[in-house]
């Protein structure tokens, strides 16, 4: 009966012993994600030289509404509202513009509001230099859901430099040359945001890039890259300095005056929490990354043979865009 009666205490106790630990391990990742942060602010452009440029400006957010864009490449399509509207893509491709001038120094950010893009079309923005009206330079456009995410002009490097004189957003279908015309659903641009340098619009970029990552690539079967690759932080590199900062902020507050309102410190078992709640962190990323494949997976694949999957897979068919090598296929 003695056995009996001191098992469940014993569970108990170790019970609460975790939950310790858990509410330990909670205050540490608090102090170093307050830690990271504070210090990621103040030497922000020491970690990215590249936004060094975009430093000194008082540019406010201006909003270009899509019914100001017009075609650059012929198509369907027209006004509805304040939103321009393309239902039909020619020759694999449509565009629009807006002519706008503004100085890119102004603007490291830009955010394009639309809906209905899907996953076998590819959008890039354009943009024009007064430097040189007849070149035109790009960026790949992240898709999340039917939109796309924010994108860092930055990472345009030098082609991103002094006047702008014209943003052009384009949409190309392929080269998964089994679909066409973005599956045949109208895509509807609402806006066009040029942001400023902000807390704001860096901490937006963060979470898009580490919600969003590349779904296939040649390495994806056996990388999770966790980021595109003109992504800002690596969340991996983040999640392991909070692990580090907290076991030392851990081991600080042990020997400190608050460890009389922290209770009794076990820094393994602590750390062990620690280490679980960024590795179920990190794993969250992972298996929304992994999910978001298999969707992208079963809409391009599903009940199709091999030679139609061979020719809607972008990784193989983007090499040879034309054909994508018919006289191979099914065999590579």
């Amino acid at each position: 009966m003695t056995a009996t009666s001191r098992r469940p205490e014993t569970e108990i106790d170790n019970k609460a012993l975790w939950l310790l630990a858990l509410k330990q391990a909670l205050i540490a990742l608090g102090i170093a994600t307050t830690l990271l942060t504070v210090v990621y602010s103040l030497w922000f452009f020491d970690f990215h030289p590249e936004f060094e440029r975009f430093r000194a400006t008082d540019a406010k957010t201006v909003i270009i509404p899509g019914r100001q864009f017009r075609p650059v490449f012929p198509g369907k399509g027209g006004v509805s509202g304040d939103s321009a509207i393309i239902q039909e893509l020619k020759g694999d491709r449509a565009a629009i513009g807006v002519k706008r001038r503004f100085d890119a120094e102004d603007y490291p950010f830009i955010q394009i509001n639309l809906e209905g893009l899907t996953r076998f079309t590819n959008a890039y923005i354009f943009w024009r230099l007064a430097s040189d009206p007849e070149e035109l330079y790009s960026l790949p456009l992240n898709r999340t859901g039917d939109g796309v995410t924010q994108v860092a002009m930055v990472y345009g490097g030098e082609n991103y430099k002094g006047k702008v004189v014209e943003l052009v957003v384009a949409f190309f279908d392929g080269p998964a040359l089994g679909f066409s015309n973005n599956n045949d659903v109208p895509i509807k641009l609402e806006s066009l945001e040029l942001l400023p340098m902000s807390a704001g619009a860096v901490t937006r970029q963060i979470f898009e890039d580490w919600t969003n990552p590349p779904l296939w690539q040649g390495y994806s079967n056996n990388i999770v890259r966790g980021i595109h690759a003109n992504g800002m932080v690596f969340p991996n590199l983040v999640l392991n300095l909070l692990v580090i900062t907290s076991a030392v902020a851990l081991v600080l507050l042990r020997f400190s005056p608050a460890r009389k309102w922290l209770g009794n410190i076990s820094t393994a078992r602590t750390v062990l929490v620690i280490i679980a709640l960024c590795w179920a962190m990190g794993d969250f990323l992972r298996w929304q990354w992994r999910i978001e494949q298999l969707r992208d997976t079963h809409q391009r694949y599903s009940g199709l043979p091999l030679e139609e999957r061979i020719r809607n897979n972008p990784i193989r068919c983007a090499r040879f865009p034309d054909d994508c090598r018919a006289d191979l296929l099914p065999y590579f």
